[in-house]
């Protein structure tokens, strides 16, 4: 006869085994549970393989990497295909302590199958020492940081690789060579903390517009419906507009703050393919900005008889010596038909080199390229430039041609310096200095504008001048006035700049 008590010990024991899952599950579901909101879908369904998913704290932006690292490494994905397993992944958060240890690990122990582990816990699975996760399949998840040292990046090919938070380009670059032999993919989950000086910026998100291997999500904190508005709130509290952007909204800002907030690709940029200089007519003035390891910037402006300026062309290199630039200025003149009336440069060109016994200015002048020094008053100038853009009425004095790119790109970006540490930030003062990146045709358009006069409002009153004598006078004249006079010089042809109040 058999004894049939044990099963029913059994069976009795199966099913408090499945209540108390079912119970767990409901606590703390599993990636069974999962409801991936509208974001995060659109974020999972990209079978891209570059995939950036920029959000805000708190707008499920992490938990929707961690789900995809889950369903990549057990090969169970429900809307792309993926490698069969054994799939290799790699994990990378920003420390060890917070990033991983405290955000990055317990979202994949919360969201990772008990049975898709191997020996089915986590204490089986997962190797402390070197921080590998092994699944019952084969396939395996390891930790990284970002404060490793680049080397220990490098080593054998891996199927998918997640960046939690923006990392170190350097770590960036080496951590793609290991997806070559697999053809594998990538994915970001980041709040754009460092704004648009973060290299992700130029190189991913704004890439993604020409690059359709590049697939962007950005999410909102009001866009997850499982957001604690009452944890959200305290971390938000006393934050600025410009960090409530990134914070809340994952959009990049420019930490330090702008400093042409006033610029406008659709009120200052004009197509160069609808806009013709006049040759004929007006001022052509040249501004530069000189460097070496960085780039040298020329900009080219024409001025109409009412004192608007119109950028209309660039030159933007670096590594080159001073007699190609003076080269591609000349040849620039050329296609141009027209020298200009007269070029304003960096001051510090003027400096001699101690060992040469020359200086840059003295070079392009005996390349042919004579250079007045600008004003070097960083803040009257920034002044300046933003009088220009703002115009008078609902008119602009400044406007550029889209060939000027890196111009547009600098003006948009153009930022503030700020202290180095969080706490100098707080307790200080913000800076009312440029932030000395990415700022070489700003600097060129900066000696460029401060070399004419005041853009005018209405407040300001023109330089006049006396055609005559050709000497700068007191200003005795009328808006109109200038107008006419300014007009009448153009005709005369005579190359008499108002504000520099010299012949040139």
């Amino acid at each position: 006869m058999v004894n049939k008590t044990p099963r029913i010990k059994d069976t009795r024991s199966a099913l408090r085994t499945l209540a108390e899952g079912f119970r767990n599950q409901a606590v703390r579901p599993n990636i069974y549970g999962y409801t991936p909101h509208d974001k995060q879908l659109e974020f999972h369904s990209s079978s891209c393989r570059k995939k950036l998913f920029i959000g805000g704290n708190r707008s499920g932006k992490t938990v929707g990497g961690v789900t995809e690292d889950i369903w990549w490494l057990t090969g169970k994905h429900p809307y792309i295909k993926t490698p069969p397993p054994p799939v290799r992944g790699r994990i990378i958060s920003v420390d060890f302590i917070n990033g991983v240890e405290k955000i990055v690990k317990p979202e994949v122990a919360r969201w990772m199958p008990a049975n898709e582990l191997k020996g089915g816990s986590w204490d089986k699975a997962y190797n402390k020492e070197q921080r590998v996760l092994t699944l019952e399949n084969g396939s395996f998840l390891e930790f990284m940081s970002q404060d490793q040292d680049v080397d220990k990046f490098a080593g054998t090919s891996r199927h998918f690789i997640h960046f939690d938070e923006e990392p170190p380009r350097d770590i960036y670059i080496e951590c793609l060579q290991r997806l070559l032999d697999t053809e594998g993919s990538f994915w970001m989950t980041l709040t754009p903390v460092d704004g648009m000086s973060s290299w992700i910026y130029d190189e991913l998100f704004l890439a993604a517009k020409e690059d359709s291997a590049i697939k962007v999500v950005t999410v909102s904190m009001e866009e997850n419906p499982h957001v604690n508005w009452g944890e959200a709130n305290v971390l938000l509290a006393g934050l600025t507009k410009d960090e409530l952007s990134a914070r809340q909204h994952g959009k990049f800002i420019q930490i330090g703050g702008l400093i042409y907030k006033m610029f406008d690709l659709s009120k200052h940029v004009i197509d160069d393919a609808d806009f013709q200089v006049p040759m004929d007519q007006g001022l052509i003035v040249a501004g530069m900005d000189h460097g070496f390891n960085n780039p040298t910037a020329w900009l080219w402006a024409w001025i109409n008889a009412d004192g608007r300026v119109v950028i209309f062309d660039e030159y933007y290199k670096s590594g080159e010596i001073i007699r190609a630039h003076a080269g591609e200025v000349h040849r620039i003149n050329k296609q141009h038909g027209r020298v200009p009336d007269y070029n304003v440069g960096d001051p510090s060109i003027r400096n001699v080199d101690p060992i040469t016994g020359t200086s840059v200015l003295i070079e392009y002048m005996d390349y042919g390229v004579p250079i007045v020094l600008g004003n070097n008053d960083q803040k009257a100038g920034i002044n300046r430039v933003a009088r220009y853009l703002t115009g008078v009425g609902e008119k602009p004095q400044l406007y550029i041609t889209k060939n000027c790119s890196n111009l547009i790109r600098e003006m948009g970006r153009l930022r503030w310096a700020q202290w180095v540490n969080r706490k100098a930030r707080t307790d200080k003062n913000p800076k009312e200095e440029q932030h000395k990146k990415d700022d070489h045709a700003a600097d060129a358009l900066r000696y460029l504008i401060s070399s004419r006069p005041e853009a005018d409002d209405g407040t300001v009153i023109p330089r006049a001048i006396n055609t005559s004598e050709k000497q700068a006078t007191a200003p005795l004249m009328d808006t109109d006035r200038f107008d006419e006079d300014l007009s009448d010089i153009i005709k005369e042809g005579l190359t008499v700049d108002f504000h520099l109040g010299e012949d040139y």
